[in-house]
């Protein structure tokens, strides 16, 4: 227990919360969507910020596991279902994302904790240029932020580098083209495949993002680095620090470009 004895205000510590699980979507042959239906009781305990987590909590193989997965939805998705929804990708080894992806079905109750994170974009009146870079996974945390302020933000224009390794092993794909469609005017969705072998893709649009990839992809948009009012990146941490590094040398306000890397559940040790 934590007590502040100035005060005398107690500290509660998080409380898990049993939701069913509403539905299981199969995004790849390696991620699935799970939604949660969250009670009306519960609806202001579950309010979230675009960018936020949930915390799921299960006991797997008898071993109390605990993982953290990005919300993927708008505000006004969330309202409309009544329901959350996280993804997973399927790690290796991994307890719970082999767990969500292999064993959990319609129905089923998982303990999870209300929404937490700083990586979040308050929308606003005014109308802004966001950029938003994404790789893997790291689609999670920003189809949310993306979403909404597409939704909230009639006037703001919205940039999503999104890399994978192949189509059919991106997250979410067929949900962002038809978003970019509906948004044409507004949303420029530009996705960079690592291992396309198709052979007729623009060659800048090929390989690994970087951030000298970065620095093209922009420049070919018509993208100018000092306007973009605020930039969100999320992936593997050495593509993040790289962007970062880029994007700021090429004038982007430091204190405008916010970053999340993904985490990778840690892979047990194989047993002697």
């Amino acid at each position: 227990m934590s007590l502040l004895k100035s005060s005398g205000v107690r500290h509660r510590r998080p409380q898990f919360h049993p939701l069913t699980v509403a539905a299981v979507e199969r995004l790849t042959d390696r991620a699935v969507a799970v939604s949660f239906d969250i009670p009306d009781e519960l609806r202001e305990t579950f309010r979230f910020e675009p960018g936020q987590h949930l915390t799921l909590r299960a006991t797997i193989g008898g071993t109390d596991v605990r993982r953290s997965y990005s919300i993927c939805m708008s505000r006004a998705q969330a309202a409309g279902t009544g329901r959350l929804r996280i993804a997973s990708q399927e790690v290796d080894g991994g307890a719970m994302s082999v767990w969500l992806n292999r064993v959990v079905r319609p129905g089923d109750r998982i303990e999870v904790l209300a929404p937490l994170g700083d990586f979040v974009c308050p929308t606003v009146d005014t109308e802004r240029e966001i950029v938003a870079i994404a790789a893997g996974s790291g689609i999670t945390p920003v189809i949310s932020l993306v979403r909404t302020v597409l939704e909230e933000e009639p006037g703001t224009q919205v940039t999503l580098i999104f890399g994978n390794r192949t189509p059919d092993s991106t997250m979410f794909r067929a949900e962002l083209e038809s978003l970019a469609e509906h948004c044409a005017a507004r949303f420029d969705l530009i996705e960079v495949f690592s291992r396309d072998s198709s052979g007729a893709r623009d060659p800048l649009l090929t390989g690994r993002i970087d951030g000298a990839k970065v620095r093209q992809i922009l420049r070919r948009t018509g993208v100018a680095v000092p306007e973009v009012d605020e930039w969100f990146l999320c992936g593997p941490i050495g593509l993040v620090h790289d962007v970062r590094t880029t994007i700021v040398g090429e004038g982007a306000e430091p204190a405008s470009v916010h970053h999340e890397e993904f985490f990778q559940e840690p892979v047990p040790a194989p047993a002697d």
